[in-house]
């Protein structure tokens, strides 16, 4: 699944490369993932229309069309987008493609079908799962030092890789970066908010905006193609039995909640008894 920082990296890249562009032709190849909130036919609804804006809501990519019309994908677990240039074929399993008036295309491919594309008028959004449930965007100066505290506070029975991983609280910090942005602060995964101290709140906020920000740098400056997702530059997270690099100890993985969890048991100790104590392991 594409995390903050890659879906950054693609907005900037769809801004720079297909906004002022028009839609002249729409291939569905597996219509299980379009959902269409209008009375039209779905190419009717695209063709002739220009992208006038890429805009980012958690995990969704939404694309401001011409005439009211907004195309918002939520690429799932394994979706990908792919802007397919002369010469090049689709990159993974296609579902959908919109191509424009320069020749290229947009593809949208994920072999599991999981990905979703919904074609709704502009601010009708109520039949887009979880898009009006989003939380407080973590990169706007709404996200401040006192309402992190706040929302800790009003979730502190959670365990804190659950609290910062919901995107009806936090939007939107994926996986990945929720496992860099726990060992950033030094806090074990299965920690709960009740049990953290004014201190250690205020350094898991700075660790967010901290980590949100290298993670950005390095998927920009990495400059792979959009359906490409940068993990090179992890910490922890699929480092399982590597040195930790900043002690040496050796990463381990859990669960929380049916995800896997990537931490160093040294430098994230647990604030309580466990069924493994991974320091005797």
């Amino acid at each position: 699944m594409p995390e903050l920082p890659d879906l950054l990296r693609i907005r900037k890249y769809l801004q720079d490369n297909i906004v002022s562009r028009t839609i002249v032709d729409v291939q569905l190849k597996q219509p299980v993932v379009l959902r269409v909130a209008l009375d039209q036919r779905f190419d009717d609804l695209l063709i002739g229309k220009t992208v006038e804006r890429i805009d980012l809501r958690g995990p969704f990519i939404r694309f401001d069309l011409s005439d009211s019309i907004d195309v918002i994908a939520n690429l799932m677990l394994m979706g990908k987008l792919q802007h397919q240039r002369g010469g090049e074929k689709p990159e993974g399993f296609l579902c959908l493609s919109l191509g424009f008036d320069n020749g290229t295309r947009l593809n949208v491919c994920d072999e599991q079908k999981m990905v979703k594309v919904y074609i709704v008028l502009h601010g009708k959004y109520d039949i887009i799962p979880k898009f009006n449930q989003q939380g407080i965007d973590i990169l706007t100066p709404e996200f401040t030092p006192d309402v992190f505290s706040s929302l800790a506070k009003k979730h502190s029975r959670k365990q804190v890789r659950v609290f910062i991983n919901d995107h009806t609280i936090l939007s939107a910090i994926g996986n990945a970066y929720a496992d860099e942005i726990l060992f950033e602060a030094g806090i074990h995964p299965k920690t709960f908010v009740s049990k953290l101290s004014p201190l250690e709140i205020a350094g898991l906020y700075k660790a967010i905006h901290a980590v949100m920000r290298w993670g950005t740098q390095k998927v920009e400056e990495a400059s792979q193609p959009i359906q490409i997702k940068v993990r090179g530059h992890m910490n922890v997270r699929w480092r399982k039995d590597e040195p930790c690099p900043r002690c040496g100890t050796t990463i381990r993985r859990e669960g929380v909640r049916g995800h896997d969890v990537f931490f160093c048991p040294h430098c994230q100790p647990t604030s309580r008894k466990l069924f493994i104590d991974w320091k005797k392991t």
